[in-house]
């Protein structure tokens, strides 16, 4: 999915060139599969660093090279010896973790620990009415943002992090919207094999964030039981396969830090 989206690369910053000795951080790694990808492309000359605030999904350190490390940090608050440090940052799917005043920290922390010149690139989306396409998914998107609201996060993100990016000092702001499909259309007799394994495996990850969101669902009261919730999924799913044209916005962003 993160290919699709970032155009079958891992880095798709413009005007970015990576040299020997330069430095790249990856916020909210997750299982560093990124990290992972990345390595093969780049020379141990290159260092990688996958920062999370859990190390329960980091790899093994036989598993990867010598040039990659993961440490537990969050990126509110990162080292003071890491300023000016990377030359890229790169980061997904924020959203559902941060308040706007823990976006605000997060960004003042990425500017902090760039080099002069280096880049951020970010991939965020969120429960916003550009994913709406029929009834039945406008229910479950409209639950998502309220569930985002009551926890104090930002469902809009993706609307409103570029003038975040901005008011931080970053230059050279730009932002791309990638709709991916969620149903194959109406010319679905065309696709490539290739091309329906990509809209079946992003319909299952947008499945995958309701699913993995049902206990917050049912106790925030969004749903009576998980009967309900689980026949308004259904029922979403079923509507995206009756659909000539449905998908889910994907936002990327590239900023620069000032040269000095």
């Amino acid at each position: 999915m993160t290919k699709a989206v970032f155009g079958g690369r891992l880095i798709s910053v413009p005007s970015l060139t990576i040299s020997p000795g330069d430095e790249i951080l990856e916020s909210a790694t997750g299982t560093g599969i990124w990290l992972l990808d990345l390595a093969h492309q780049l020379p141990l000359t290159i260092s990688l660093t996958g920062i999370d605030i859990s190390t329960r999904l980091f790899p093994k350190p036989t598993t990867y090279p010598s040039n990659i490390t993961f440490s537990s940090q969050s990126i509110t608050d990162l080292p003071p010896s890491w300023s000016n440090r990377f030359t890229l940052i790169n980061q997904r799917l924020l959203t559902g973790a941060l308040s706007k005043p823990q976006w605000i920290q997060a960004l003042t922390e990425i500017f902090r620990v760039l080099k002069p010149g280096g880049w951020i690139q970010f991939m965020e989306t969120g429960p916003t009415p550009n994913a709406y396409s029929g009834a039945k998914m406008k229910r479950m998107v409209d639950s998502w943002a309220s569930l985002y609201r009551a926890r104090g996060l930002v469902p809009e993100i993706q609307d409103v992090l570029g003038q975040l990016i901005s008011e931080t000092g970053f230059i050279e702001v730009q932002k791309r919207v990638i709709p991916l499909p969620l149903s194959p259309g109406r010319n679905s007799s065309s696709l490539s094999d290739s091309e329906l394994d990509h809209y079946e495996e992003h319909k299952k990850n947008i499945i995958g964030f309701f699913v993995a969101a049902k206990q917050p669902f049912l106790m925030a009261g969004l749903f009576k039981d998980e009967g309900e919730f689980d026949q308004a999924l259904e029922e979403m799913r079923e509507e995206w396969d009756a659909s000539e044209g449905c998908w889910w916005e994907w936002a990327v962003f590239y900023a620069k830090k000032p040269e000095c």
